[in-house]
């Protein structure tokens, strides 16, 4: 069900309808995207924000919609572009400034706000298997990490990312800020086990594993796999029983460190490990 509708206002300028005026945090789409904060809310709705115009210009540039733009009434002529490539979307608001700095989760309220419908979920059945490199998520919890994630296997030619249990919603705010329009560049499955991974065939796991294991660059990483990366305090190991029960080969690898620091980023050993993958595979072509 869509909130109900407002009366029609004269708002900012733009081509097509005029935005219409909000002038009360009553709004149904500012409640809308203040309730879109809550994990719940978003699952059940399969909608999410977006902050700021690139977000929104990465969405229209992969032919995703709003379905409600708000935009700061006071500034909404130096995104005039961006609001005109919208011109036929009737849910388009200008916002007083106040009422947008509450809606917003950026310490300081961006020039545009959409609400964005969700990707269709995706299931085994609708990614390439085997594949040529997955990423399965496994706890990962941090939105931040997540959404770093999804843009550095979007950049490096991931093939999808699955999310296992104890991992962050990819459509957080944080998340979606972080993975900068990669949101919509690659399929994500969601609440994948390390159970429903075991069942599947044809591929090797490569699991991430600060303590133990072999330099990524002394591995063979040009077959399918996939890559396991865990919480940053747990590490892998809680998944790896139950996928060794499933019959699955299981690589470790560690990136080599200097003495005394501290483990990395599960999101930059993503990137090292996925940048290790292409340089081995671009050297086995004979690129």
């Amino acid at each position: 069900m869509r909130p109900a509708q407002p009366s029609r206002h004269r708002g900012a300028a733009g081509s097509g309808p005029a935005l219409r005026a909000v002038t009360s945090n009553r709004n149904p789409w500012l409640r809308l995207a203040s309730a879109l904060e809550t994990k719940r809310v978003r699952r059940e709705r399969r909608l999410f924000v977006a902050e700021g115009e690139d977000l929104l210009a990465a969405a229209l540039d992969r032919g995703v919609q709003p379905v409600a733009l708000l935009v700061d009434a006071v500034r909404a002529g130096e995104v005039r572009e961006l609001v005109d490539r919208v011109a036929g979307l009737e849910e388009r608001y200008a916002v007083p400034p106040d009422l947008m700095a509450r809606v917003a989760t950026l310490a300081a309220a961006p020039r545009v706000i959409a609400i964005l419908p969700q990707p269709e979920p995706v299931g085994f059945g609708g990614v390439e298997w085997p594949p040529s490199t997955g990423v399965w998520l496994a706890g990962v919890s941090d939105p931040g990490n997540v959404g770093t994630l999804v843009r550095t296997c979007a950049a490096l030619s991931a093939d999808w990312v699955a999310l296992g249990p104890g991992s962050a919603d990819p459509y957080h705010p944080r998340a979606t800020r972080a993975a900068m329009g990669a949101t919509f560049a690659i399929p994500m499955l969601e609440g994948v086990r390390a159970e429903d991974l075991a069942t599947r065939r044809g591929f090797v796991v490569v699991a991430a594993d600060p303590h133990a294991g072999d330099a990524p660059w002394h591995v063979d990483l040009t077959g399918p796999l996939v890559l396991a990366l865990g919480a940053e305090r747990e590490g892998i190991e809680p998944a790896l029983a139950a996928l060794g029960t499933g019959g699955l080969e299981v690589r470790r690898v560690r990136i080599p460190q200097a003495e005394g620091t501290e483990s990395l980023n599960v999101a930059a050993a993503g990137a090292v490990l996925l940048g290790e993958v292409l340089r081995q595979r671009s050297a086995g072509s004979g690129a």
